[in-house]
């Protein structure tokens, strides 16, 4: 299924991703779309999405906690990026067009906290996501300062009735739970600041992994029609670092489908240890029922034997 620009996915094609009003976010920022930012389809692409709401929320400042941390009153320590959700509710896009993006506090924990953001054309809600960052020096999970627990509270978003992520099953990190792969060589454009592959990169790492899932079924004709089966929705653990030079593996299965929507899980595997698991929901289009139903998760027997 390819979405058209305007339309709406199905309430249960969606997750309940509320605030929904630009009001509801304490940090506001506009930002203006890039060519590289559409898809062929001619809309924004879900891995786009993600790199749009990075730049509000890397921009973001915490004034108590900067001047804590300059003045050598809290570290060393260091940031880990665990887990995102990223998704379009609405097909868009416009080279040049202007897109704002509110962000906010969802929610603060010990060591972590996470955004919640919306993204919004002509004050519509067309894109939400989310992302938690856990503070750590060498011995693991820090506590953090009261400095910047003052400053969160001042971007916490009201209260939205979304529940917190589960965790994966425990089996998610076993690559014999993953009855089809797809194998991704890291690239070195992939590399980031920190001298590893990219959280956003390894977001398209998923996107090759589905693509060359559904080219598998559908056979060589289905080329040019293969971006249509990548994903609108994603949510992502970051478990382990990801480095270039490397070869990997992303084991795929496929939890559940309907007339209109595959359910995929994913792991990213470097020889057998995970490095990362994802769920997404991508369009179903031509992708034929039993070649699905083929590709479930192996069973606690298949998987322990």
């Amino acid at each position: 299924m390819t979405i058209p620009k305007g339309t709406t996915l199905t309430i249960d094609e969606q997750s309940a991703a509320a605030p929904l009003a630009e009001a509801d976010f304490p940090h506001h920022q506009q930002v203006v779309q890039r060519f590289g930012d559409l898809a062929p389809d001619g809309t924004t692409s879900t891995v786009a999405l993600s790199r749009l709401f990075e730049h509000p929320r890397v921009g973001l400042r915490f004034s108590r906690f900067d001047k804590l941390a300059a003045d050598g009153g809290f570290g060393p320590f260091h940031i880990l990026f665990v887990g995102q959700c990223v998704e379009r509710h609405t097909a868009f896009g416009k080279f040049g067009g202007t897109i704002r993006i509110g962000t906010g506090i969802q929610a603060v924990g010990r060591s972590s906290y996470t955004y919640g953001q919306g993204m919004f054309v002509d004050g519509n809600l067309v894109a939400t996501a989310d992302a938690t960052i856990v503070f750590a020096d060498k011995s693991g999970p820090i506590t953090l300062p009261d400095e910047l627990l003052a400053d969160l509270e001042e971007l916490r978003l009201a209260e939205t009735g979304v529940a917190v992520a589960s965790k994966p099953d425990p089996r998610r990190r076993e690559r014999q739970y993953y009855p089809a792969a797809a194998t991704i060589h890291a690239r070195v454009g992939d590399v980031d600041l920190n001298r590893h592959v990219n959280y956003i990169a390894q977001l398209g790492w998923y996107d090759e992994a589905i693509a060359s899932h559904a080219h598998g079924l559908l056979g060589d004709g289905s080329t040019r029609k293969l971006p249509r089966f990548v994903p609108w929705r994603y949510r992502v653990n970051y478990l382990g670092e990801v480095l270039y030079p490397g070869t990997y593996d992303i084991g795929i299965a496929v939890s559940g489908h309907d007339e209109h929507t595959v359910h995929y899980e994913l792991g990213l595997f470097d020889s057998g240890q995970c490095l990362g698991t994802a769920d997404a929901a991508a369009p179903r289009g031509t992708l034929p029922g039993a070649a699905l139903a083929d590709a479930a998760p192996r069973t606690r027997g298949e998987v322990t034997e």
